[in-house]
């Protein structure tokens, strides 16, 4: 089993549906784990999911990486929590269950997704990954999907910003490929069974799954796993 004691790591966006796994599977591997969300009801049942595992190792914040602004002071509450922060992992935005062609695309609906599937990125990436290179050894995990890289009709306002996604990843592994920090970006390319799951299949990849990977990417183990895009699949069970 993966090994994250004495380890701290705030998870962004761990308290959706694929962050939750994700929250999960850093706290069995005994790390300290902070999450935030914008509302504290969210919080609140998340930490009641989680059950017994969550120990003293859960820090849940109310805050919004909607904008520097804000992000600065949620990192700032953060740090007045923990001194430092060993493992950040983006698991932000959202899919898009109202497909349409793009030429139909509302100026309100684009606006929405690009702030939410790329801005928030870029706001997370900009105030945390300055904090990571403080800590000796540290990562940085980005969340993408098959989307960024394959044509899929009247889904443009989720490939679009996971295309700018993934290229923001890249442009920071290069940048940074000597401050310290391992950046990678895990490439989920299947759908994805999560307790919101309505009518799950056995082949699709778990929330779960998906965090014990994450966690492994975090750990000393993975000490040697930078700079990469690695692809999560589908599996025969």
């Amino acid at each position: 089993m993966v090994k994250l004691e004495g380890k701290i790591a705030f998870i962004a966006g761990g308290a959706g549906n694929v962050g939750e796994g994700i929250v999960r599977s850093f706290l069995k591997a005994g790390a300290t784990v902070i999450t935030t969300s914008r509302k504290q009801e969210k919080l609140d049942a998340l930490r009641d999911r989680l059950g017994e595992i969550t120990d003293n190792k859960f820090i849940p914040i109310v805050g919004s990486l909607g904008d520097i602004d804000s992000a600065e002071k949620l990192r700032d509450q953060i740090l007045q929590k923990s001194d430092r922060l060993d493992a950040v992992v983006a698991s932000i935005g959202g899919t898009w269950k109202d497909g349409v062609p793009m030429i139909q695309v509302s100026m309100e609906d684009w606006e929405k997704y690009i702030l939410t599937n790329l801005t928030t990125h870029f706001v997370c990436a900009r105030t945390f990954l300055p904090v990571l290179t403080k800590t000796k050894s540290s990562s940085y995990t980005f969340l993408g999907g098959s989307a960024a890289e394959n044509t899929i009709p009247n889904y443009s306002l989720v490939a679009i910003p996971a295309a700018g996604q993934l290229m923001m990843a890249k442009v920071l592994m290069e940048e940074m490929k000597d401050s310290g920090v391992r950046i990678n970006e895990v490439m989920i390319n299947s759908l994805v069974n999560t307790r919101a799951t309505k009518e799950a299949k056995p082949e699709w990849i778990t929330a779960d799954e998906i965090g014990d990977y994450v966690a492994w990417l975090a750990s000393d183990e993975a000490h040697m796993v930078r700079s990469s895009v690695p692809y999560l699949q589908e599996q025969s069970r």
